[in-house]
């Protein structure tokens, strides 16, 4: 065990680490954050004397089992940058006080709306965005349902953060149906036709299979959600639904979403994909839509889980990190 010293702004923290070697491998956990203060020997003593041995014991050899099976998608360094980002995003939730984080999801929320939405085609600006969400201001000469749109994906957002509910065909139903208040009525339910993504390289489900594919995908879902990482457990659902495209509109937005369900599930902080890269998304997403829908380790998903990754750590660098 070691005391690792981390600087996140111009704080200081410490954590009681554990290190496990197998072979050539070196793999680090945090089993206890001891404070802002450096502690003394016989303080440090005490802190250490309050982890029971059998918990240690289960911490190594869970290190171990995870050494041995090697992770498909992510590299052991990019596994240790998420793990150290989880840990600070813990770490600024149980420290900051509620005004600082209703800002700090603020100031997501306004960039994940304007992207997500522009993505889709919404016309709104990043500043107009901040204005509507952040001041109720509505922008002049737009659209209502562009206006309703973010709207919609802002509460869509705020009922995830606080509830945090598990994913589920019906819990899916429910978020599409929030994110296209007041602008369709086709909710409540998957489709019942077919239908053609524009200049889409894939066919999505037909819709008379629909249901057995979004249950195949449940099944998918509850087998894989602790054998995958999570970020990449985000990343393949999110190619599944995008494939299975199981309502009229909306499921992109929809698909956003449960990848940010899926990360704060887990305690890692929400992510996004901005619209200036929104070719490079598509061309992930349809590199993906080449596996089978039950498949979990296939390399086709590499590139989608190496785009999520990189969108995780610049979303956490330009806004979470800046807080705190």
């Amino acid at each position: 065990m070691f005391v690792e010293k981390k600087l996140i702004g111009n704080n200081s923290y410490y954590y009681l680490r554990i290190s496990v070697r197998d072979k050539d491998k070196v793999r680090t956990k945090t089993i206890a954050y001891l404070g802002k203060k450096k502690l003394t020997n016989k303080q440090l003593l005490k802190e250490i004397k309050k982890i029971p041995l059998h918990k240690i014991k289960e911490i190594k050899k869970m290190m171990k089992q995870s050494q041995q099976k090697k992770d498909l998608f992510l590299s052991d360094a990019q596994q240790q940058k998420l793990e150290e980002i989880r840990e600070e995003f813990i770490k600024k939730q149980n420290d900051l006080d509620q005004k600082i984080l209703q800002d700090m999801f603020k100031d997501f929320k306004t960039t994940y709306v304007y992207n997500t939405n522009a993505i889709e085609g919404n016309t709104i600006t990043l500043e107009e965005t901040n204005f509507l969400l952040n001041e109720n201001k509505t922008p002049e000469g737009k659209d209502l349902k562009e206006v309703y749109d973010h709207i919609n994906e802002r509460d869509a957002f705020d009922f995830i953060l606080k509830e945090k509910p598990e994913i589920t065909a019906a819990l899916i139903i429910k978020i599409h149906a929030m994110l296209l208040k007041n602008i369709d009525q086709r909710v409540g339910s998957f489709r019942q036709h077919n239908v053609r993504v524009f200049g889409a390289s894939f066919d999505t489900t037909d819709a008379k299979y629909i249901q057995a594919d979004m249950e195949i995908l449940m099944r998918w879902y509850a087998e894989n959600k602790r054998q995958l990482h999570p970020l990449a457990l985000s990343a393949l659902f999110h190619e599944k639904f995008e494939r299975i495209h199981p309502f009229y509109d909306g499921n992109g937005r929809t698909g956003r979403v449960l990848i940010n369900l899926i990360l704060l599930r887990n305690n890692y902080p929400p992510l996004i994909i901005k619209n200036k890269d929104k070719m490079k998304y598509y061309a992930v997403l349809s590199k993906g839509h080449k596996a089978k829908l039950t498949e979990s380790e296939n390399l086709l998903y590499k590139d989608i889980v190496d785009y999520c990754y990189e969108q995780l750590i610049k979303t956490y660098d330009e806004i979470f990190a800046k807080w705190g």
